[in-house]
């Protein structure tokens, strides 16, 4: 099994991704404003029933909001902003 995902390794795919939306012709203020979608693309290090992915992508996302590590079993591959 991976190691967890690192608040540094995670980061850098959000800059990506912002960079990618604006240079496409998409507004920061619209990121800054919580009005662009987005979309967070994981991958797990093991097959889990539905609910339990669900659980690990809450549990992500509060990780992320305190700049943490991301938990084991779950890695963020991409971010797409509409």
């Amino acid at each position: 099994m991976e190691a967890n995902m690192t608040h540094k390794e995670y980061k850098q795919i959000i800059s990506d991704a912002i960079i990618e939306y604006c240079n496409n012709g998409g507004s920061l203020l619209n990121i800054a404003l919580n009005q662009a979608r987005k979309e967070y693309i994981y991958e797990f290090d093991y097959l889990l029933p539905e609910d339990d992915k669900q659980s690990l992508i809450d549990k992500a996302h509060q990780a992320m909001q305190k700049n943490k590590d991301l938990p084991k079993g779950i890695r963020l591959i991409k971010v797409k902003f509409y």
